[in-house]
């Protein structure tokens, strides 16, 4: 190796830690403050944009592209309140998604204790929904890290079949309608008043359920051939034993505790489980050891995550700042069951033009703050647009991973996930009206 390799390896390794340091110096305070323990908002924000600022160069251009909108359409915003006379706080527009960051940085901790084990079985259906099941499962708490993990044992000759990829994007699309360890439901419970986890985990669950369902439905009649002989990956319970005891943690705390903050208990678990499981398996020591590696090798992985949701974040605060000084206004003062199925399909079509979901969400969240009357329909429209956007647009995450890690077609995943889509679409907008005629706001 040469001296200039050796060099660039050093150097990369003293920003992953110096990256690494910075974020998780974010999580820490972010948490206490989140749990009143100590005013530390101003510090972790400058920490969080300190990670931003020297990871943003290790972006791609397609990442890079979003944040640069975001934040100079939050710019023109923030500028046009400041003319206006709207007293602004620098700090204030910029931690507006700091509770997100923490979320994203703590729930990276959990692929410490992620392992990826297959029982044996039989060709055909039962192999195909065990596999669907536990990807389903395994990403509710694994996030991407599900799709790759699961993925390269899924896929043949380079590549995914048909039913493959639909295994992967839709058991991680349907568990981002009902995972509190994903983005989705975490930023809805923050952004819009009156929210609250019980009272949307009914409604998201039974979308959830239906959409595994028509999947099923789905394999048998557009892919019979295939899913006769289907040989997929179904996972041991050791395997899923992790997202299962994090989920009934969530909902046993939420259920006794409400009061407390859901994204604040969720990271704390996120943070708290893979090392109490490392520490049972290997012993203090091991575990303190893999824990500071990951801090200072692996944390700086969520870059793109994190400097996503804050630039989202700083649009939505500058947004918000021209609303409350009157320099527009918006055409509807309450939300109805109409509003909440154009919001649902909007931000779905601008998802599949290439606007980043959770951008949109934080946008339209943040816009209508102050009128949403009906908390529990918008966040089914704003958590079921994301999950529709995250299967079905070419431009989501989700996709982006199976056409470059997998080489799927852009082509074959409209082919296989439109009609889900439209089918999901549809079976939202029915529930948010039935909510709406059985008194559910």
């Amino acid at each position: 190796m040469t001296t200039s390799a050796q060099s660039r390896i050093a150097l990369l390794c003293t920003r992953n830690a110096l990256s690494g340091l910075l974020i998780f110096a974010t999580l820490c305070m972010a948490l206490l403050d989140t749990f009143d323990l100590a005013n530390l908002t101003e510090p972790a924000t400058l920490t969080a944009w300190a990670f931003v600022a020297l990871e943003f160069g290790r972006l791609t251009s397609k990442q890079r592209l979003p944040i640069y909108l975001l934040l100079g359409a939050g710019v023109v915003f923030a500028t046009w309140s400041w003319f206006a006379g709207v007293p602004l706080h620098p700090l204030d527009l910029l931690g507006e998604h700091l509770k997100l960051a923490m979320l994203l940085a703590a729930v990276n901790f959990i692929r410490l204790s992620t392992q990826l084990q297959s029982n044996t079985g039989n060709p055909g259906l039962g192999s195909f929904l065990t596999t669907l099941g536990g990807m389903h499962l395994l990403s509710s708490v694994a996030n991407f890290s599900s799709m790759l993990l699961v993925g390269e044992q899924l896929k043949r000759k380079q590549t995914l079949s048909p039913l493959s990829s639909m295994i992967l994007a839709r058991g991680f699309s349907l568990a981002v309608l009902w995972s509190p360890f994903l983005s989705i439901l975490p930023l809805t419970l923050e952004q819009v008043p009156g929210t609250q986890l019980y009272n949307i985990l009914p409604f998201t669950l039974g979308l959830s359920l239906f959409g595994l369902a028509y999947t099923l439905l789905d394999a048998r009649f557009r892919h019979e051939r295939e899913l006769d002989a289907y040989q997929g990956y179904p996972m041991t319970s050791g395997t899923l034993l992790l997202p299962l005891t994090l989920i009934v943690a969530i909902l046993i705390v939420s259920a006794l505790q409400p009061d407390l903050p859901t994204v604040g208990v969720v990271a704390l678990m996120a943070l708290l489980t893979p090392l109490l499981l490392l520490t049972l398996k290997q012993g203090p020591g091991e575990a303190a050891q893999r824990f500071g590696s990951h801090i200072v090798e692996r944390l700086a992985d969520t870059r793109g995550e994190i400097s996503l949701f804050l630039s989202a974040g700083f649009l939505a605060a500058a947004v918000k700042a021209c609303l409350s000084a009157g320099l527009f206004s918006l055409p509807f003062t309450y939300t109805s069951p109409g509003v909440a199925v154009f919001v649902l399909w909007t931000i779905t079509i601008l998802a599949h033009m290439g606007i980043h979901q959770f951008a949109l969400v934080a946008i339209f969240a943040g816009m209508l703050a102050d009128v949403t009357t009906a908390p529990t329909q918008m966040a089914i429209a704003y958590i079921v647009a994301t999950s529709a956007s995250m299967s079905g647009s070419l431009f989501s995450g989700v996709n982006f991973i199976l056409q470059a890690r997998f080489n799927c077609s852009g082509r074959g995943i409209l082919r296989t996930n439109l009609p889900y889509t439209l089918v999901m679409l549809l079976a939202a907008t029915v529930l948010i009206y039935m909510m709406h005629y059985l008194g559910i706001h």
